[in-house]
């Protein structure tokens, strides 16, 4: 029988799943970090903190798939084989055979459940009613009754709007993000990766603002659950135009390895990934029904027939700008407005206009920022269409790495805001954008388990972010 992974805010009065999870978090933290199913082992395989290589283990860790369409099936095996290996503990522990892990539905109605977008208590204080040291505690953002000043932009659920899972065109991000290969940290998040997910784990901060330290954190692991509930969420919206790809090289030419609960290797295509029953162990959520299954997952070349039109320049800032202070403006000097011919505009979708920032730059553990756009003279306020999230920006900036440092883009769908702003008429506007520093707050020191070595600190430097361009495009 499947596991069912419930909502951490619905678990009824008395239940213990959370008390079963700090207890394993426990024993987790005091395995050898040589045994592939120790808390700092498991920890490192999405991202090292500074731990010398084990010799035995090669190609272990820093293994996270960012930027990419493979975040989302990567993601899910990663997060099974850590319920399993919890499972197994908790069992050892004398708890119950089919420990699931719970999720943080961030995005829940506050009028249903005023504290959705608070941490669940029992990870904010650092020690129990007994005094002993909290595992479920970790650095993060001073967040006082759990407040980690998540918003409603920070939580949006636009991703669950977006019909396709890889996007059409070559710089688009689809709700699952753009084609690649293997892929640590790319370029262009999917939406669903750019927010909830990259802003949730900024807000939290501490561990979880930086992917090197982002698994340590036992917080971390009910923020993905939800990630993962949100793609099933996805597909059963709309199941005839929500479909996962059917590509080959999505399915089944990119094989990760991870280790199951029993320390074994495990190997895994996107193909193992799409009935969550079948993955591993087995599971569902509780508010969705059985997985949507598509039988025929054998892969090859996806028939793409004729090509989308790719977006069109319609306006670009005039050199890279770097992000000081509370508050940065550019501007984007805009051509006339082009007509498409009746073909090329006989699309099944209709226009769209885009605000595409490029190669964002940065180090250290730079603060989001929120974008704001208006009109050069406009009297109006600016209008808020979207966050800047900068979760993984060094990885992606770091020259040695796999996609030499061209750090991250993203991009907006700001067709409403461009209604607004007549903003594709002939007048060729000056159109401002202001990036607004969302406000960060000390991060809280925590003492874990007793007789462990502090986790080490990842390289960092002084924080800095640069946009390498901002653009807008029409199709």
């Amino acid at each position: 029988m499947a596991r069912i992974r419930r909502s951490v805010y619905d678990l009824p009065a008395g239940d213990d799943t959370l008390d079963w999870y700090r207890r394993a978090v426990e024993v987790l933290w005091q395995e050898p970090i040589s045994r592939p199913t120790s808390w700092r082992f498991m920890g490192a395989v999405h991202g090292n903190p500074n731990f010398p290589p084990l010799p035995d283990f090669p190609g272990s860790w820093d293994q996270c798939q960012h930027q990419t369409w493979f975040f989302l099936p990567w993601h899910r095996g990663y997060l099974a084989t850590f319920e399993a290996a919890v499972a197994r503990t908790v069992r050892q522990l004398g708890g119950p055979d089919e420990w699931a892990l719970p999720y943080w539905n961030y995005s829940e109605d506050r009028t249903i459940n005023p504290e959705a977008r608070f941490l669940p208590p029992a990870f904010r204080e650092q020690t129990l009613p007994d005094g002993t040291n909290n595992a479920l505690f970790a650095p993060r953002q001073f967040a006082p009754g759990g407040d980690v000043g998540l918003r409603d932009q920070d939580v949006s659920l636009a991703a669950l709007n977006e019909f396709e899972f890889t996007p059409a065109f070559s710089f688009g991000s689809g709700f699952g993000g753009p084609r690649t290969g293997f892929s640590h940290f790319g370029q262009s998040n999917g939406e669903l990766e750019r927010a909830p997910h990259n802003v949730v784990h900024g807000r939290i901060g501490g561990w979880m603002g930086n992917p090197n330290t982002a698994a340590f954190d036992p917080i971390f692991w009910l923020h993905h659950c939800n990630i993962d509930r949100l793609w099933e969420e996805w597909r059963h919206a709309d199941p005839q135009q929500h479909t996962n790809p059917t590509d080959g090289l999505w399915l089944n030419d990119v094989t990760f390895r991870l280790h199951d609960a029993d320390d074994r290797p495990f190997d895994f295509t996107s193909a193992d990934m799409v009935d969550t029953t079948q993955v591993m162990h087995g599971y569902t959520y509780d508010t969705i029904p059985q997985p949507i299954v598509v039988a025929g997952l054998q892969g090859g070349t996806e028939m793409s027939g004729i090509p989308p039109l790719e977006p069109e320049l319609a306006g670009a800032s005039e050199g890279a700008i770097r992000l000081d202070g509370a508050r940065t403006t550019s501007r984007v000097v805009m051509q006339a407005a082009k007509t498409r011919s009746f073909t090329e505009s006989a699309l099944p979708t209709p226009e769209r206009t885009y605000l595409r920032l490029e190669n964002v730059v940065g180090k250290g553990v730079p603060a989001d920022f929120d974008v704001l756009v208006d009109l050069e003279g406009d009297s109006e306020p600016p209008l808020v269409v979207g966050v800047l999230a900068t979760f993984g920006i060094a990885k992606a900036s770091d020259p040695d790495a796999e996609h030499g440092g061209g750090g991250l883009t993203q991009v907006f769908d700001i067709t409403g805001a461009a209604e607004r702003l007549n903003l594709t008429t002939e007048d060729a506007p000056l159109l401002r954008v202001t990036f607004e520093r969302v406000e960060q707050r000390a991060v809280t020191e925590a003492t874990m388990v007793p007789g462990i070595d502090p986790l080490p600190e990842p390289a960092t430097g002084e924080a800095s972010i640069e946009v390498g361009r901002i653009a807008v495009y029409f199709e």
